[in-house]
This record gives C-alpha cells, sequence and structure tokens, in this order.
C-alpha cells in the first residue's frame, strides 16, 4: 500500500467519524426537544402548564412523584427507589437537586424519615389517607 492510498484512507476514515459526530449532535439535539416536549406533556396533564419558572415545574412533577410513591407504597421506602421514579418526570434531574427536594418536602411536613430504615421516607400519619 502506497503512501498515498493510506493517505486517501485516512482521510474518509477521519471525513467519516466527522459525519457521525454530525449525526450524534443533531440526535441529541432532538432527544432533547423531546425531552422538553415531555415535561411539557407531564406538566399539562399534572395542571402545572402556569408555573412561571421551569425550576418550579421539575420540582413540583418530582414531589408528586415522592407523595405518589409513598402512597402507593404505604411504606418506607428508600431515596434511592424515589429518585428513580422521580427521574421517569424529569429525566436530567440530579441526585443532589433531589435531596434537596426532600429536605423541602419534610421540612413543610409531608414526609418524614423512617424510624426503622436508615435513608428510607414514610408520610406522617396524619397524610397517610389524603
Amino acid at each position: 500500500m502506497t503512501d498515498d492510498n493510506l493517505t486517501f484512507f485516512e482521510k474518509r476514515l477521519q471525513s467519516e467519524l466527522e459525519d457521525i459526530e454530525r449525526r450524534i449532535k443533531e440526535l441529541n439535539i432532538e432527544k432533547e426537544a423531546l425531552a422538553r416536549q415531555l415535561s411539557k406533556a407531564r406538566a399539562e396533564r399534572e395542571g402545572l402548564q402556569f408555573s412561571t419558572r421551569k425550576n418550579s415545574m421539575n420540582r413540583v412533577l418530582a414531589e408528586n412523584s415522592v407523595m405518589k410513591s409513598l402512597r402507593e407504597k404505604k411504606d418506607a421506602v428508600s431515596t434511592a427507589a424515589l429518585y428513580r421514579n422521580a427521574r421517569l418526570t424529569h429525566y436530567d434531574l440530579k441526585e443532589n437537586t433531589f435531596r434537596t427536594y426532600l429536605n423541602r418536602m419534610k421540612d413543610k411536613g409531608l414526609i418524614k424519615p423512617s424510624r426503622r430504615f436508615r435513608a428510607h421516607w414514610v408520610l406522617p400519619d396524619n397524610t397517610k389517607g389524603k
């Protein structure tokens, strides 16, 4: 194989790699657009379409997910399980942000830490039937 053929081959491979990178970028843009549309649809379903701040909408969706999970389980639910469920409402929710949401909910009296299990949450006695 001559140097000319190798140079042509290298240029061809480089061109194909650049094309793949371009397509990946386009797909990521499309993915983000679809995720935004999904968030809007969920917000509309939850009655949050008039929320003025995106962060408020995401927080309320995550809080609703936590409350729903705790009501359905009727027992202590781990932070990890609650986080997994909340990520279904907001795909790029960060774990630290979610923990902040949990602390806010605890401060409001919406949830409380489990006495039996570490890093588990339960509903306070006065909200179990709601």
